[in-house]
């Protein structure tokens, strides 16, 4: 039996499109399913505690990002229930990121298939995040876009914020204890390998590995951001002297002063911003 948790108005009614191929193939081929549609931020999550509790055992999640990490965050027992990814979202990085497929039923036949494997995610102030999770510049980016009203995009906003933000100074305690104080745009640590609709933030990143990606980017000592950006959204920032990359299985962030954070573009505010890595923590499913 799968559950679907479908956000129908992800991608701008993808979603709703996603669930007809996916009802439809099912229904030809014999699967076993039941619907659960979202109507609100954090009904994904509750939908997915609820499932847990009633013993189920496998759990696809319909949507962009921001569906599968509220779905992420309901799951209680990764031992007793696995959890698979239909991308149904205007960006969707994660999917992009880790080779789930982009049609739905490709990536349903790999669920359906039953071939498990193990999937890390990071713990981020007591939540889950399944991508990429950070502060700074980022979250302005998220806010711009969410309190829009001509539905700018991603790199519209980026571009609008990069001429309105004062750099930041964060402290990163790293395993060792070492200290160290950057004055920076922002910083990510990642699980995936993109964000924002393409945005290769950590092209080395690797789901599986048991490791997550800390990329902090500073701000250029002439001040002139732009001339950055064309490699930043292309990922090939990692050896300018103005990032700061590292791998690590647990940090601790502390800003300058309190900071909302980003969680799979997802805001929370009043979270403390120490990160580690839940090696193999989710179990999914090869694609």
């Amino acid at each position: 039996m799968i559950n679907f948790i479908v956000n129908a108005r992800s991608g701008g009614g993808k979603g709703q499109k996603t669930l007809k191929k996916i009802m439809n193939y099912c229904y030809k081929n014999h699967v076993e399913y039941t619907v659960h549609l979202t109507n609100s931020q954090g009904h994904a999550t509750r939908i997915a505690k609820a499932l847990c509790d009633n013993d189920s055992h496998l759990i696809a999640a319909v949507g962009g990002d921001g569906t599968f990490h509220e779905v992420l965050n309901g799951i209680t027992d990764f031992e007793k229930t696995a959890l698979g990814f239909i991308p149904s979202g205007r960006g969707n990085d994660f999917a992009h990121g880790v080779g789930i497929p982009l049609d739905p039923i490709k990536a349903l036949k790999a669920i359906i298939s039953g071939k498990e494997k193990r999937m890390d995610y990071l713990s981020m102030g007591g939540k889950r995040c399944l991508n990429v999770g950070g502060t700074g510049l980022d979250v302005n980016v998220l806010l711009k876009v969410a309190g829009s009203q001509n539905k700018l995009t991603y790199y519209r906003s980026l571009l609008h914020c990069i001429f309105h933000f004062e750099p930041f100074d964060v402290t990163v305690t790293a395993e060792d204890g070492a200290e160290k104080t950057y004055t920076c745009l922002m910083i990510g640590t990642a699980n995936g390998s993109q964000f924002g609709g393409g945005i290769k933030l950590s092209p080395l990143s690797k789901a599986d590995d048991g490791l997550m990606n800390v990329v902090i980017m500073s701000m250029p000592a002439d001040g002139k951001i732009l001339k950055v950006l064309p490699k930043f959204t292309k990922g090939k920032h990692l050896d300018l002297p103005v990032t700061t990359h590292f791998t690590a299985k647990s940090v601790k962030i502390k800003t300058d002063k309190p900071r909302p954070l980003q969680m799979d573009g997802e805001i929370y505010y009043d979270l403390i911003y120490n990160c580690k890595i839940v090696a193999g923590g989710i179990r999914t499913f090869e694609m």
